[in-house]
């Protein structure tokens, strides 16, 4: 049968005996008296056990006080008959002072011994055995010892100093005795006695294993370590009870505590437990049924509470967690701009007001993010960026927003009647604003960008093209050199149409070997033998026929396909270096040009390695501006991996203006081609006659071949050799030619000759 009432009987109980909550409300009240009681009572009991161990302490050490003091004292009292002897007979000597001193040392005390000075110099001392060596020491020849000396003397009293090292050995305390004679006053000397400091501490039972005191002595109140000769220096800093000794010269100071530390806990604090916890059970047992009841009808209203709190909060939280995702989803996280998917959006809903509102797009790139990220890392260029936000933010006037769409692009987004003159405004600004250097890590950051300006025509225009015209003009902007802004135009348009349209058929044409190589040969100046050939690239285009690198080339940069390009070179040149071997046709050298992307390729090195090419047979000619880039150490690293592989290195266009002579120097190469543009007024210009000639003359001096380019006229051929060029290459001798033609002519060429400068002649 159980005997926990049913739930209706819970119910009924607290139900009939609600009332009676009144009478637990005393009972509360009692047991919170009993129990500030009971914690007044256990905080008083730790009072008193503390009070009465520092009582206990202050009276040992103060017994250990005066047991130090008498025993220093009468240490002291029994010389005062000895001076008083010398005073009154000062022509004693060392027979008589000893026997004096001997029924002093007879005494209980802890003297070590005792002298006498006249005239401030030890003539007796006693016993004699153990001081020898004190005769004879002259206190004013001592300053450790004569300060107290003189003390004395002036306070014509004895003082008391110490404790010392003492000559003999050990530690003492001195005492000294001023000497007048009692006939007519006049000063004889001092009388001075050592007392055994270890002896004093020990019969003061300071230093005994009796001492329940841990005692430290010092000769300042806050000594440093050098000021305590008794105990621990450290317990001056603890909690202590303290006291001093006066000596008259010197005054000691003595800490204490108990050696086992002061005891927090008092010993009957467990009755005092034991006392509260039958209090507390005395009162608390008869409320507990009731407080359970209590509890439970309470504990189900809260609990219904809690639900309903914590069903309002969780909608709270999902509806304060939605508008956070809306906005993270809308807004860059590290600039907190508007990103893409906002820009759509806003695209998405715009519509113009009236007829005359329009809106207007800045697409804005920066020029060299790119470098400062590889330079100093992506924190860096983190800060870029967000200081890049603050210019662009603080450009920006009323409805006006900048967004992020991408790394490090940006777009600015204006509206009104005048929106494409404020968007060109806000351009020019923007290209302004950041033309200035930004400060990184104490680093000066030259980022700087390009900005393209689109703007509606008529209200409603569909703004993802005006987007696209932005692009378009961003791209305009870059081609043109990059920190500026350009406006779009119709004719922007045309020129990005056909863009793509020549971007596309140049994939495929890379795709389809629609790129070839023509090869134009190199002549010895002196003997005008083919000495070799540089391979060009040509592209086979289906329908326009052979065109030259000037109409595509800068296309296969913007598609990073340049590289591609140079690797189909290079291997379709090789191949025909071997079909020329085979028809004992001697090219002795073969150059192909090569760009900034190729040079970067990770699979170069490995490539080039794998051809197993003969020493000095080819050389790869690098534009002047990009091989004497002095920032780029990888691309620098890569040249000289590729002269260990016996690649010759040539620099093409020297003289365009992009290298000095320092930099030329430090990439050492196999051979400088001068630009064409040097030498096709060479025989009307005489400066450029001069400056050929330097040049020349430079290469030579260092040890570097000279190629001339753009030779065009037997004129040029004359002038050349007589300046001392070494290979000349140009219309003079032969254009670029397919393989079929170039292997005609060279054997053609070396079949004749017996007269090359009048074949050369022909050509021209």
């Amino acid at each position: 049968m159980s005997i926990l009432p049913s739930p209706l009987t819970f119910r009924d109980f607290f139900s009939g005996r609600f009332h009676q909550l009144g009478y637990i409300l005393p009972a509360i009240l009692v047991m919170t008296v009993v129990a500030v009681g009971i914690v007044r009572a256990v905080q008083d009991e730790h009072e008193r056990h503390m009070w009465a161990q520092r009582l206990s302490a202050s009276e040992q050490l103060a017994q250990v006080s005066s047991m130090l003091e008498t025993n220093i004292h009468g240490n002291v009292n029994l010389i005062h008959g000895l001076v008083a002897a010398i005073a009154a007979d000062p022509s004693i000597n060392q027979a008589q002072f000893a026997q004096l001193a001997e029924h002093i040392f007879a005494h209980p005390s802890q003297l070590k011994n005792v002298a006498a000075a006249p005239d401030l110099v030890v003539r007796m001392i006693y016993p004699l055995a153990e001081n020898r060596e004190i005769l004879g020491q002259d206190y004013t020849a001592n300053p450790k010892q004569s300060a107290s000396v003189m003390e004395a003397i002036k306070r014509r009293t004895t003082t008391i100093a110490g404790p010392a090292k003492l000559v003999q050995g050990g530690k003492g305390l001195f005492a000294r005795y001023p000497v007048f004679l009692s006939s007519n006053g006049h000063f004889w000397g001092v009388v001075s006695t050592v007392i055994d400091i270890d002896r004093l501490l020990r019969d003061s039972n300071v230093d005994t294993e009796r001492q329940q005191l841990e005692i430290s002595i010092a000769r300042r109140p806050v000594p440093k370590e050098k000021d305590v000769f008794f105990g621990d220096a450290g317990l001056f800093s603890q909690d202590v009870v303290r006291t001093r000794i006066e000596l008259g010269y010197d005054t000691w100071y003595l800490a204490a505590r108990p050696k086992l530390g002061w005891q927090t806990t008092p010993p009957d604090i467990a009755r005092l437990y034991i006392y509260a916890t039958l209090v507390a059970l005395t009162v608390f047992l008869p409320t507990i049924w009731v407080g359970f009841l209590i509890r439970q009808r309470q504990g189900h209203i809260q609990t219904l509470q809690q639900r309903e709190e914590q069903l309002q909060s969780q909608n709270d939280e999902l509806r304060s967690a939605r508008r956070t995702l809306e906005h993270q989803s809308l807004h860059d996280a590290l600039t907190g701009l508007p990103n893409r998917r906002f820009l759509d959006q806003f695209m998405d809903a715009s519509a113009a007001t009236s007829e005359s509102d329009r809106l207007a797009f800045v697409h804005i790139d920066l020029d060299r993010f790119k470098e400062v990220n590889d330079t100093f890392g992506h924190a860096a260029g983190d800060q870029v960026l967000r200081q890049t936000t603050t210019r662009l933010q603080a450009l920006l006037h009323g409805d006006e927003f900048a967004s992020r769409i991408g790394g490090d692009e940006f777009v600015l987004v204006t509206s009104g009647t005048k929106a494409a003159d404020r968007a060109l405004q806000l351009a020019r600004a923007v290209v302004k604003a950041l033309a200035r250097p930004i400060i990184v890590d104490g680093h000066e950051c030259h980022v700087g960008c390009s900005a393209g300006v689109a703007a509606q025509s008529v209200a409603g225009e569909d703004l993802r093209q005006l987007l696209i015209n932005a692009d378009i003009a961003l791209y305009e902007a870059k081609k043109r050199g990059r920190n500026r802004a350009e406006i779009f135009s119709e004719n922007l348009l045309l020129a990005a149409i056909h863009t793509k349209r020549s971007s596309d058929e140049l994939l495929v044409a890379i795709e389809n070997d629609q790129i070839v190589p023509f090869f134009q040969p190199q002549f010895d100046a002196r003997t005008l033998g083919i000495v070799g050939v540089e391979a060009l690239a040509r592209w086979q285009h289906p329908t326009r026929g052979i065109l030259t690198p000037d109409k595509f080339l800068d296309i296969a940069e913007g598609l990073h396909r340049s590289g591609d390009i140079d690797a189909i070179i290079l291997q379709k040149a090789l191949f025909q270096a071997t079909r020329w071997r085979a028809r004992d046709l001697n090219i002795p050298h073969l150059s192909v040009n090569i760009s900034a992307q190729r040079l970067k390729d990770e699979n170069l090195l490995a490539q080039i390695s794998s051809l197993n090419i003969p020493k000095g047979s080819l050389s790869f000619e690098l534009l002047e501006s990009i091989s004497f880039d002095g920032q780029d150490k990888a691309l620098r690293s890569v040249i000289g991996h590729l002269k260990d592989l016996g690649i010759d290195i040539e620099i093409d266009d020297f003289g365009s203006g992009h290298a000095s002579i320092v930099s030329l120097l430090d990439l050492d190469p196999k051979r400088l081609k001068i630009d064409r543009r040097l030498i096709m007024p060479l025989e009307a210009s005489g400066s450029q006659h001069r400056l050929v000639a330097s040049i020349i003359e430079i290469g030579r001096s260092q040890g570097i071949e000279i190629v001339a380019e753009g030779v065009e006229t037997t004129a040029h051929v004359e002038i050349l050799r007589n300046l001392g060029c070494h290979v000349l290459q140009g219309y003079a001798f032969a254009k670029p030619m397919s393989a079929e033609a170039f292997v005609e002519f060279a054997e053609n060429w070396q079949a004749e000759r017996g007269d090359l400068f009048s074949h050369a002649r022909q050509s021209a």
